[in-house]
């Protein structure tokens, strides 16, 4: 792709941000080669890494990866036959298979959930051979172990032998010896790797011993005495012996290295890898970026769409306006007015960005229902690219640009031109941008174009296949919002910004008088038309709450209505399983009368018992369907109800207390913190309630409902609603005794999930919180465990 336009959409900015989250060389070397793809599979195979390493990120187990040296070098040394490494190199190696070995285990048990990452994993080399040897050799400080060799630890034992003898030796010699009053340095030390004793220069003579060393004042000479001679060559041959034994040592180690230096440099392929996707799952978090849908088509269609940079370097996400765009066969361009500093070339950035990012298998910052298409490629004209070189001015600059970009377009080009036409004489600008423009639809291609120029802002209603978009501007503050409003050309208020900013009246109203008449009625129907849409936000944002708060309603009264139905079907299943028994009692009774009669060859007697004891079981029989057909008794017109009393609801089986008298027919009670109406002939006062009729009470003053299934869905609910919501199932879960539910969020930017993650592993009733299973929702399904 064009890597002027990648420099031109701040794309290597991206890269190197994503490069600072990296932890190792290769890593860093890895990301530094992305750039975008033309094959569909290619980019769907790297979005699919970077979402799982982000699901792991947000949800996983911290990702085993350090901060690793780079051991290329080391790995070349090591290459040459009967070469060594040194012990720091050696230490660089262990901790890069040690951290190798953690990658490799991570995981294991769960891999069906990261089916891409597990392969990288899988890749990774198994040394065991050599990190053991590794290990036995150095210590967790990289020094040689005494271990290392049979022969090391017989040569490090006669140096320490050696030393304490001559040490000693020297110590019993130094005590013996006449010292002046307030000499103080008097204790055994080296000199030349040779232990020595330190003597006054006016009190040290030949016959002392060998003079090695002085002090730097001269008044202190340092001598070795002749019995200390042979002590000290026996040292510093075993000295001489351990340094060779250590070479052989490192020697032998080495080609342990060289034999694996191979499989050892594509596992460090493979961590560049792995470090490269952490890095961009760290940049995807910070950024709320996800991977969107991705199709073989020149399209683009972003939702909530923002700047990745300026997420990545602002603390206050919420100010960061998000912005809605199509780009496809109907919409083949947009042509994008406001005024300066409006958000117009960042709009323009933030597209073209967004889409070079996703053709890199980058996450990008907007919804998952977003969809990026594939582009052959991109041509940017933005900023000013004056070349002082080729002596170009800025116009010269900008059209050289666009001459490359309409000579190369095609259906599969994106065209982005910032000030489209500007740099010249205005009327031949605009026409000239015109042209342009009409030339880049004629090729197929899809384009954006910012402008000033109100000649092009009617171009859309001759070109439907060129739509308006503009950047809204407050004109009570003169301040930009940052919004994008597509089908609305938008006005440059120049002049309002000047008066604003101090400008003198008079020429603001010699200004205004110099506007071109068509000029002054297009600037006041686009006022007209912001004005309208505004108001019309407003009232559409009103009726959308006012629509959401009956839609809860609904779902709490359809819930309600449920759980009504559930219990009058559980009350008649209960009375159909009583007559039943009844009906099967009577049946025997009847055939042991029966047979009474038949045994007693029917005797007065035993037929009348027979007829009283048949027509006592007709009664009960009788007596069960009249109390499963009979209604409670609801409240009679002659009893007096006042607010505050006590009743039990028939419909709703369950107690409240009167709130208020509403007419003749109603009444309002109150049920924990809920209010229903209802009608007066359904309520009944307690103290006169049926026995039957028993009020249940919830400990929170709620009633009492059964969850229908273990799963929740909390998609397209604000934190707060889903928090409320979730929080009244968790209550109707424990009643209902389950072991484990499902809470449904959706996958989305990660913040509702992270929210009910915090919010559940603090709930009292909650034992454990995990993210789903792939067959089970993945990052868009939390599974929770009840204690």
């Amino acid at each position: 792709m064009n890597t002027k336009t990648l420099e031109a959409l701040e794309f290597p900015k991206i890269i190197n941000a994503i490069i600072g989250q990296s932890l190792t060389p290769y890593g860093s070397e890895h990301t530094h080669r992305i750039e975008p793809l033309h094959s569909l599979d290619a980019i769907r195979a790297r979005l699919a890494e970077a979402q799982q390493m982000r699901d792991i990120a947000l949800f996983g187990a911290p990702f085993p990866l350090e901060r690793l040296d780079d051991i290329r070098e080391a790995l070349k040394r090591a290459s040459v036959e009967g070469s060594r490494i040194d012990a720091d190199e050696f230490r660089r190696i262990q901790l890069t298979l040690a951290v190798t070995a953690k990658l490799k285990a991570f995981n294991k048990g769960e891999r069906d959930n990261m089916p891409d990452l597990a392969v990288h994993l899988e890749a990774l080399g198994t040394f065991t051979e050599l990190k053991d040897a590794i290990e036995r050799t150095f210590d967790k400080y990289g020094e040689i172990r005494d271990t290392a060799s049979p022969a090391l630890r017989k040569i490090r034992n006669d140096i320490t032998d050696t030393r304490q003898r001559v040490i000693n030796k020297l110590e019993k010699s130094l005590r013996s010896r006449t010292k002046s009053d307030g000499w103080q340095d008097d204790v055994v030390t080296q000199r030349n790797n040779r232990y020595v004793i330190p003597a006054q220069a006016n009190l040290y003579r030949a016959s002392d011993g060998i003079l090695v060393d002085h002090s730097q004042s001269g008044a202190t000479v340092y001598f070795e005495p002749p019995f200390a001679v042979e002590l000290n060559n026996q040292l510093t041959l075993a000295l001489k012996n351990e340094r060779l034994e250590i070479d052989r040592i490192l020697i032998e180690l080495t080609t342990l290295v060289r034999n694996v230096s191979g499989a050892l440099q594509e596992t460090l392929k493979t961590i560049g890898v792995l470090d490269s996707l952490h890095a961009q799952a760290q940049f995807a978090v910070k950024t709320d970026s996800i991977a969107p849908r991705v199709i073989d088509e020149a399209t683009i269609d972003l939702v909530k769409a923002r700047h990745p940079l300026l997420l990545f370097y602002t603390d206050d996400k919420d100010s960061i306006i998000p912005l809605d765009l199509t780009l496809d066969d109907s919409h083949q361009g947009i042509l994008i007015t406001g005024p300066n500093t409006g958000g117009k070339t960042v709009a323009l950035k933030t597209i073209g960005l967004l889409t070079a990012m996703t053709q890199s298998g980058l996450l990008i910052p907007a919804e998952e229902r977003s969809t990026v298409g594939i582009f052959n490629d991109i041509f940017a004209d933005i900023g000013d690219e004056q070349s002082l070189e080729l002596s170009l001015s800025t116009f010269s600059s900008h059209i050289t640009r666009v001459i490359e970009a309409i000579k190369a377009a095609d259906e599969r080009s994106l065209l982005l031109f910032d000030e489209i036409g500007a740099g010249t004489d205005p009327a031949e600008g605009a026409a000239l941008a015109e042209a342009i423009i009409l030339e880049a639809l004629a090729a197929g291609a899809r384009m954006i174009a910012t402008t000033h120029y109100s000649q092009l802002k009617t171009l859309p209603l001759e070109h439907a296949e060129l739509e308006n978009c503009s950047l809204e501007f407050d004109r009570e503050s003169l301040q930009p919002t940052y919004r994008l409003l597509l089908g609305l050309p938008g006005s440059s208020y120049a002049i309002e910004i000047a008066a604003r900013l101090g400008m003198p009246k008079r020429v603001i109203e010699r200004a205004s008088a110099g506007l071109d008449s068509n000029e002054r009625s297009l600037a006041e129907l686009i006022s007209t038309m912001e004005s309208q849409l505004k108001q019309m936000r407003s009232d559409s944002a009103t009726l959308t709450e006012k629509l959401e708060a009956s839609e809860a309603m609904e779902r709490s009264l359809k819930e309600r209505l449920e759980n009504h139905e559930k219990e009058l079907s559980d009350q008649r299943e209960s009375a159909l399983a009583e007559t039943d028994e009844l009906l099967n009692e009577t049946r025997q009774e009847i055939e042991r009368l029966v047979k009474e009669i038949r045994e007693s060859d029917a005797e007065k007697s035993k037929v009348k018992e027979a007829h009283r004891s048949l027509k006592e079981q007709t009664s009960k029989l009788e007596s069960a369907r009249a109390n499963k057909s009979k209604k409670p008794a609801g409240t009679k017109r002659s009893e007096v109800l006042q607010p505050g009393d006590q009743v039990w609801i028939n419909s709703l089986r369950i107690s409240g207390e009167i709130a208020e008298l509403v007419g003749k027919d109603r009444v309002r009670v109150r049920v924990g913190n809920i209010l229903n109406l209802v009608k007066r002939e359904d309520v009944l006062r307690a103290d006169v309630a049926t026995p039957g009729a028993k009020p249940r009470r919830d400990p929170i003053g709620l009633r009492a409902e059964t969850a229908a299934a273990p799963e929740i869905h909390l998609r397209g609910l604000t934190v707060e609603e889903a928090k409320e919501k979730l929080d009244k199932f968790l209550d109707r879960a424990v009643l209902s005794e389950m072991s484990q539910i499902y809470v449904i969020h959706g996958k989305g930017s990660g913040t509702l999930r992270k929210s009910l993650t915090a919010f559940l592993k603090s709930h009292p009733v909650v034992k454990s919180v995990q993210i789903g299973d792939w067959n089970q929702g993945g990052a868009g399904v939390t599974v929770v465990q009840m204690k």
